[in-house]
């Protein structure tokens, strides 16, 4: 395609013929003008069915690296924020399901406090773009709902949550400690290859399962999504807003 300037004569100011080269660059993209929808999780939830994260009712599939980090503010003033990566285990029409081992960690995530989560897909590259997205919200326990545990986490996770813990046991250390010292990693590696044994043969127990970890759901009341790549003009960045229990109109925002 011929650039424009090309045909200017001579007497056209330098400032107007930059001018007319951007607006040259900006006609030759299309910038997405229409709301994306309405609901952010279903979004989020669709983005990652298609990128192969999960299926079309939102659970993890196996063997996938899907992950987001999570933040939260310390037990005090003084300590410094909390922040973690966490694996997706489950988008829902009311939030993001994940699994935290039982501990102080988890006491304070779901101590009413606000929290903030970050996740990105894709490259930032030349005929790619980067999706991430941001929110804020706060993590509660899930109750009420009949959740076998043993088909949405990992295999890996399952074992080596269920092995610390045994291994806190017999050492009489505090269950609730996110920090406890391995004295001897070959007896740490016997109780995991036990552990693994009883899960396949069907004899690890719901109930040794609850002990180590609870679900927790990030409930969301603002989140914002921003898409882009190294050959766009710009950012295109949206943000939405709960009302109550209903999600208000997304408002486009600025870039930056």
């Amino acid at each position: 395609m011929m650039n424009p300037s090309m045909f200017l004569p001579p007497c056209v100011s330098r400032t107007h013929t930059l001018t007319l080269r951007l607006a040259f660059i900006l006609s030759s993209r299309t910038f997405a003008t229409k709301s994306p929808g309405p609901d952010p999780l279903e979004l989020l939830k669709a983005s990652s069915e298609k990128r192969g994260f999960c299926d079309a009712d939102g659970i993890r599939k196996m063997d996938v690296h899907w992950t987001f980090g999570i933040s939260t503010s310390g037990s005090s003033l003084e300590a410094p924020p909390s922040l973690r990566t966490i694996d997706f285990q489950r988008i829902t029409p009311s939030g993001v399901d994940f699994i935290r081992k039982r501990g102080r960690g988890l006491s304070n995530l779901t101590s009413n406090k606000s929290s903030s989560i970050l996740c990105t897909f894709g490259k930032y590259r030349t005929g790619e773009k980067v999706e991430q997205w941001v929110a804020e919200g706060n993590c509660e326990q899930v109750v009420g709902e009949d959740i076998d545990l043993f088909k949405i986490i990992p295999e890996r996770s399952i074992v080596e949550l269920v092995a610390s813990r045994l291994v806190k046991e017999e050492g009489g250390l505090m269950i609730e400690d996110d920090h406890s010292l391995m004295d001897a990693v070959s007896h740490y590696l016997e109780v995991v290859q036990d552990t693994r044994n009883r899960l396949e043969s069907g004899e690890l127990t719901k109930d040794e399962l609850n002990k180590c970890m609870m679900l927790v759901k990030f409930v969301p009341y603002r989140m914002e999504r921003y898409i882009g790549g190294s050959d766009q003009a710009m950012w295109e960045r949206w943000e939405w807003q709960k009302e109550g229990q209903t999600w208000k109109e997304p408002k486009r925002l600025l870039p930056y």
